[in-house]
């Protein structure tokens, strides 16, 4: 593990890792152990020979020798709370964390807050000392999680002697008393005699828990603290194919413990069977439940298939064993099992992208649960989805993101989100944002669709009406597949797939068109076709020439700005007058939308509005003109912006937008009485 692994995962200074290592070096020579080596491409390694004779050293390790974590005293300190029977005071844990007074009542505290979360609280009396009081069902709960705390990163191989080790060191066999090593063993044979009644293999970790659980429950129940349970979630448990391993388990266990097991606890040992991982599950009539799970299985394929623009060839075969790992995930999630997944960071950063797809087709399931699925959860299966895509070789495509910004109120962004949806499938679609919420926006994306020119970012904007035409979104279609940013890219449209359903058509019968459509659209995700660039666009020095330029000391009010803005476009007959009244009409419309950078605005209306060329103009005033009420509404420079087709003002747009975003051009552009120092300007715009 390198330093910086070590410092993300402890939340520690470096100073503190090299500090640690040279005592954890120095407990290892005294005890004649090769210490840790620091080897520069993979980090810190603990020597093979020192790793073997470790579980046995530890044995002997005396109690004032070993230092627990702060995350293994909060652990111990509540299972010790919750195991014990005799009164509890404070000098009982400052012997049982081997602490001064001080942070043992420290300790206390932060173990009373944490214990909220289960439902459970900390109580004191001089009487009876500290104790956790909450119902039998919530304090085995935050039995079974403290206890994942202590032993997660211990397998079964070396199980007993290690744990055993850790009781020795830390607690002592006097206060767990059940937590013996000839106890354990035993508990294990029942777990595995259980197993191969009911055809099922649980992993190496699920038996390592369950024989620790199993104990500490049973330990409950000879105290006289026994669990109960619904009637109706009894006879649902009674009715799973595990039911009759829980009893005899149980039987096994009652016999080793001398207690008798009443059907509730037969049926609470059911549900944590039920929430075992497994390596392998014996084919059993599924009854209702386990149908529902089934089919969330299936959907979560589906999910992950669509949304990662992937096939899996051998579905059959990864809806089986996917619903191995679905299924027990279910019955944790639904009971309140904790499971401590210690791979779980590692899984978010390194394949951040598997992760975020799974949680997203997690959705299936967490509909079916009416309940959140954790990260460990979600990391569990990422690491099925992970193994299963490197076996068929097979990798995600990585879904872009658009927003929509929409001056038109909700209902006119709803309409355009459902349009843009049908032409965009592959795309995913974060935000609809009006004017006020984009100016504040800082998520990234790659795509924006905006119902206003943008001169804020630098990803592809594309101005469309709230409501498009077919002949708009022909047009929308060709300006998004032309884009560079589409170059590459696994941008999928609606078009692209309706031609190949129409070339299908002519030769075949279409079954299920939706069907076909999606599967298309994952198929073409794959593909990533290249196409070139328009070269036919205008630049922005091209445009904005001759008298287009105007400088004017000032006007009477932003209506007259733009009619005198495009008096030049008028008389090359690039527009009509209706235009002009057409760019008059949305601002009284929408408010000063067009203002698109404080004291910039770009005026502008639709190519049917009255436009015979692509075409560009600009007024600079030396005494600004209100187009609003607030100060950035106070505009200096004015662009007229014509679009004959939609599509051809698009890159010199994106040259102004530069232009724009550059502070320094901005204010030169907003000072300057010079049109040749204007002009310089644009020439730079277009290199």
């Amino acid at each position: 593990m390198s330093i910086q692994q070590i410092m993300q995962t402890f939340h520690i200074s470096k100073r503190t890792v090299y500090y640690d290592m040279d005592k954890i070096n120095h407990w290892l020579k005294s005890h004649q152990l090769e210490p840790v080596q620091y080897v520069r491409e993979t980090g810190f390694l603990l020597p093979p020979t020192s790793r073997k004779k470790l579980p046995t050293t530890v044995r002997q390790v005396h109690p004032a020798q070993y230092h627990l974590s702060r995350k293994e005293r909060s652990a111990w300190l509540a299972i010790y709370l919750l195991t014990c029977t005799a009164p509890v005071y404070l000098y009982h844990l400052e012997e049982l964390l081997n602490v001064s007074r001080g942070t043992a009542h420290k300790e206390l505290k932060a173990l009373g807050l944490e214990i909220t979360e289960h439902g459970l609280e900390l109580e004191f009396s001089r009487k009876k000392g500290y104790s956790i009081q909450g119902s039998e069902a919530d304090k085995r709960k935050a039995l079974a999680y403290y206890l994942s705390q202590v032993i997660a990163q211990v397998s079964w191989k070396d199980f007993v002697t290690p744990l055993q080790g850790l009781i020795n060191a830390a607690l002592s066999q006097k206060k767990l008393p059940l937590l013996q090593e000839d106890h354990l063993s035993l508990v294990y044979d029942i777990i595995v005699s259980g197993e191969q009644l009911s055809g099922m293999e649980l992993t190496d970790e699920a038996v390592h828990h369950l024989a620790s659980r199993l104990m500490l429950f049973t330990n409950r129940l000879l105290n006289g603290q026994s669990v109960s349970m619904d009637e109706d979630e009894k006879q649902a448990l009674r009715e799973t194919p595990v039911y009759p391993v829980a009893e005899q388990i149980a039987k096994e266990l009652g016999r080793l413990f001398s207690v008798t097991f009443p059907e509730d606890e037969v049926c609470y040992i059911t549900m944590h069977l039920l929430g075992a991982r497994v390596n392998r599950m014996a084919e059993s009539n599924t009854d209702q439940e386990a149908e529902k799970i089934e089919r969330a299985t299936v959907r979560m394929i589906d999910q992950f298939e669509r949304l990662g623009c992937v096939f899996f060839h051998h579905r059959e075969q990864l809806e089986k064993q996917l619903y191995q790992h679905v299924k027990p995930a279910y019955y944790r999630i639904k009971y309140g099992l904790h499971v401590d997944n210690p791979l779980a960071d590692t899984v978010k950063s390194k394949y951040s992208e598997v992760f975020d797809l799974t949680k997203r087709a997690a959705e299936p399931l967490q509909e079916l649960l009416n309940n959140r699925i954790n990260d460990e959860e979600i990391a569990y299966l990422s690491m099925h989805f992970g193994g299963w895509l490197r076996r068929e070789e097979v990798s995600p495509v990585a879904r872009q993101k658009a927003a929509i910004v929409c001056v038109n109120g909700i209902s006119a962004s709803r309409m355009l989100k459902i349009q843009l949806e049908q032409l965009f499938p592959s795309l995913d679609w974060i935000a609809i944002l009006s004017l006020r919420d984009y100016e504040k926006f800082e998520e990234q994306v790659d795509w924006i669709f905006s119902t206003v020119p943008l001169a804020e970012r630098d990803v592809p904007v594309f101005v469309v009406s709230p409501i498009l035409t077919e002949e708009q979104k022909t047009t929308l279609l060709q300006q998004v597949q032309q884009s560079p940013a589409a170059h590459g890219g696994s941008l999928i449209t609606y078009g692209s797939v309706q031609n190949l359903l129409k070339v299908i058509g002519q030769h075949a019968t279409i079954k299920d068109e939706k069907a076909l459509t999606e599967d298309l659209t994952r198929y073409l995700g794959r593909a990533k076709p290249v196409i070139p660039p328009a070269t036919d666009s205008p630049n922005l020095s091209a445009l904005l020439n001759g008298d287009t330029i105007q400088i004017k000391n000032q006007v009477k009010d932003w209506e007259e700005a733009i009619r005198l803005a495009s008096q030049p476009l008028i008389g090359r007959g690039a527009i009509t007058a209706r235009y002009v009244e057409a760019m008059i009409a949305k601002v009284k419309e929408r408010g000063p939308y067009i203002v698109v950078a404080p004291g910039i605005a770009i005026a502008h209306a639709k190519p049917e509005d009255g436009v015979n060329a692509t075409s560009l103009a600009l007024l600079k005033l030396n005494r600004p003109v209100a187009f609003g009420p607030e100060e950035k509404h106070q505009v200096l420079v004015l662009f007229v912006l014509a679009s004959r087709d939609g599509q051809s003002h698009l890159a010199p747009l994106s040259q102004l937008t530069v232009l724009l975003r550059d502070g320094n051009k901005r204010s030169i552009l907003e000072e300057t009485n010079d049109i040749q120092t204007i002009r310089n300007l644009l020439q730079d715009s277009d290199t």
